[in-house]
């Protein structure tokens, strides 16, 4: 029988087209993919999107379309995407599908039976387009880092997940190493956070438009990052699925670094409530900016992935994205540079290389059949 090996992305926010970070995380995740296969083992390489949420509802209603109808073009959109950079994934889990809210009903069921919701008031920063709660340490001249914008005040009723209770659990997992976070650096900042008396969080927003219904509450939707993390088991059929059964736990979540802490903290600690498997490994990769800017369609730097194929290739755009730097780290990538890599790299490094080489087995193939004749 051979051995599995369960690999994931993120699933990707379905607020818009897919660009060359998107790109770049799936296609370290395909190879990692491809390598297991190598080596015999039966892979199954997951990706995906998520569909849920305030601004994925905001954004269809700029477009004048359903929430649904909208998030069925951006997910034809990753697909399209994932197809022309040779990416061999083997399920693509959306958060809108029949299979995910049914599983997250049963996930959500067996934390209500560990007793580790309750419902509570919060007050205090929401980012839209993170859509997620800010500290307000996080601020920059009061506004989120990453969108720049000032997060709204919200006070609601909220159910919570008691987090606490299993953070000593979490800890002790990471530093033994049995949830190998990769690289230590990430592996330090997760445990530095856990140490900062992180609190519980919430797990339902109330009177929000687009989102999973929160059972037995029609004022409340599950949050969207909540159940976004489920879809790593509900696409496995969780919890009685042959493939849950079979690939569960994760072998490797490739994750970027600014969702950490949900992939490190919060969703090890939603397993524990559950008593499910941990996964064994979360990648950290770094994450890069263009042109020293962050990747914005306000800036214009927004990279399509199907427009470097178009220019470059399939094979020449998966080395010129996942050659930039050392994935552990955050890099800048210049989009100038794309055409100088490809000829120093490709044309003139490994074309001439290959030239090279086949002048030599041709040359030596005629000396070969010259051997054979000569008396």
């Amino acid at each position: 029988m051979k051995d599995k090996f369960y690999i994931t992305t993120p699933i990707y926010y379905a607020s818009g087209k897919p660009h060359i970070g998107h790109a770049f995380t799936t296609l370290y995740a395909d190879v990692i993919s491809r390598y297991q296969k190598s080596l015999g083992k039966e892979v199954f390489f997951v990706t995906g999107t998520d569909e849920h949420g305030s601004k994925v509802y905001e954004k269809a209603q700029e477009e004048n379309k359903s929430p649904q109808d909208f998030v069925d073009e951006i997910a034809k959109d990753y697909v399209k995407a994932w197809k022309v950079l040779g990416i061999q994934y083997d399920d693509f889990i959306r958060t809108t599908s029949e299979r995910h809210i049914k599983a997250v009903y049963e996930f959500i069921k067996k934390l209500k039976e560990a007793g580790d919701i309750y419902e509570d008031f919060y007050e205090g920063l929401y980012c839209v387009g993170c859509e997620r709660l800010l500290f307000p340490k996080e601020l920059i001249n009061g506004l989120c880092p990453d969108h720049l914008i000032a997060p709204k005040k919200i006070k609601e009723k909220n159910y919570f997940f008691n987090l606490k209770k299993y953070l000593p659990v979490v800890r002790k997992e990471i530093i033994e190493n049995k949830i190998k976070i990769i690289p230590e650096s990430r592996k330090n900042e997760i445990l530095n956070i856990i140490d900062s008396n992180i609190s519980n969080f919430s797990i339902t927003r109330e009177k929000v438009e687009w989102g999973i219904p929160f059972p037995d509450d029609k004022n409340q939707t599950v949050y969207v990052w909540t159940e976004a993390l489920m879809n790593y088991v509900t696409v496995l059929d969780f919890p009685a699925g042959e493939k849950y059964k079979k690939f569960w736990p994760a072998d490797v979540h490739i994750i970027g670094a600014e969702i950490n802490k949900f992939h490190s903290i919060f969703w090890p600690a939603l397993l524990l409530s559950i008593k499910a498997p941990l996964p064994k490994a979360v990648f950290v990769h770094g994450l890069f900016t263009i042109n020293n800017q962050k990747m914005s369609k306000t800036l214009g730097n927004v990279i399509d992935p199907i427009d470097m194929v178009n220019e470059f290739g399939q094979d020449a755009t998966r080395y010129l994205l996942l050659s930039q730097f050392s994935a552990l780290e955050h890099g800048d990538v210049k989009q100038s540079d794309f055409p100088i890599k490809y000829n120093a790299d490709l044309a003139n490094g490994l074309g001439n290389l290959l030239e090279r080489v086949f002048t030599l087995i041709i040359s030596n193939d005629i000396n070969l059949e010259k051997e054979k004749t000569d008396p």
